[in-house]
């Protein structure tokens, strides 16, 4: 008989130790190692900017990104297409990216026109230029981010 106990109570032991173990659930959370910002604001995705002046942006970064590269996405009729505007090196986690606003295309796609600035919304699609800014980080990953820059006279 004290045997029988002896084994219920190793038993009854071992299961509460057991089930005393928690298992550790996988981390799925991924988080960027730089994330983008727009003019200090991080809900900024869009502005306008005259035709005659240039797209100035300060993108900053915050993680460990060392570059940042600007490509101008637009259409042109209904082919899409784009232009590499540059890379500029990021430091102390600011990069100032300024082209003139006349160059968010390729010339042989014909001068930019600029919409009206107080133009219905209906006309401003064909002067908005969709720019990816990829910052890239020192062990070769990338992160991105769309801003949007309206064209206007």
């Amino acid at each position: 008989m004290k045997k029988i106990i002896s084994h219920f109570l190793s038993l009854f032991v071992a299961v509460s130790l057991l089930a005393g173990c928690k298992e550790d659930e996988p981390d799925f959370n991924v988080t960027p190692k730089s994330s983008i910002v727009f003019d200090d604001n991080i809900d900024k995705a869009t502005a306008d900017f005259k035709l005659a002046d240039n797209v100035a942006i300060r993108v900053g970064i915050i993680g460990s990104a060392t570059s940042v590269r600007v490509t101008s996405n637009y259409s042109v009729g209904t082919t899409a297409k784009t232009k590499d505007l540059g890379t500029v090196a990021v430091s102390n986690g600011v990069a100032v990216f300024s082209v003139p606003s006349n160059s968010l295309r390729n010339s042989a796609d014909g001068a930019i026109v600029g919409a009206s600035d107080v133009a219905p919304t209906s006309s401003r699609p064909a002067n908005t230029y969709n720019l990816a800014v990829d910052a890239f980080n020192p062990d070769g990953s990338s992160e991105r981010r769309f801003f949007s820059a309206v064209i206007v006279r």
